[in-house]
């Protein structure tokens, strides 16, 4: 009985590794850009402007940065007058609103840059 439960746990653990491996193949290909709204609570205009980007929210991750914590000082420091804010992937993208051009424009152009770097990798696997 105990033979038969540790061969049923090592073909569990194979297959997580499997499903593992294959999880992080498909996330290494396509992987969504990172849009980082410098923001507090309150702030009227920082919930406005996650209303605008709603259209949008399949291009990116989202990550929410409060200034208002001990640990976001320095952007506490930075933006206490100008959220919200953002960047995307650790660059300036907008400030005080969204500007859908801006971050349409952005966006396009990281999408197409993955897209090339991607047929250029099946290109070279065929």
């Amino acid at each position: 009985m105990q033979g038969l439960m540790h061969k049923h746990l090592w073909q569990l653990r194979c297959f997580a590794r499997l499903l593992l491996a294959v999880q992080w193949r498909y996330c290494s290909q396509k992987q969504l850009p990172i849009l980082t709204l410098f923001t507090k609570n309150p702030c009227p205009l920082c919930d406005e402007a996650k209303q605008e980007l709603e259209p949008y929210k399949h291009r990116f991750l989202l990550q929410e940065v409060d200034i208002l914590l001990p640990e976001n000082k320095v952007w506490y420091e930075r933006y206490k007058y100008d959220i919200p804010v953002f960047h995307l992937n650790g660059q300036f993208l907008m400030m005080h609103r969204v500007n859908t051009t801006v971050l349409e424009k952005r966006l396009g152009r990281m999408e197409h840059k993955e897209s090339t770097l991607r047929a250029h990798d099946t290109h070279h696997v065929e």
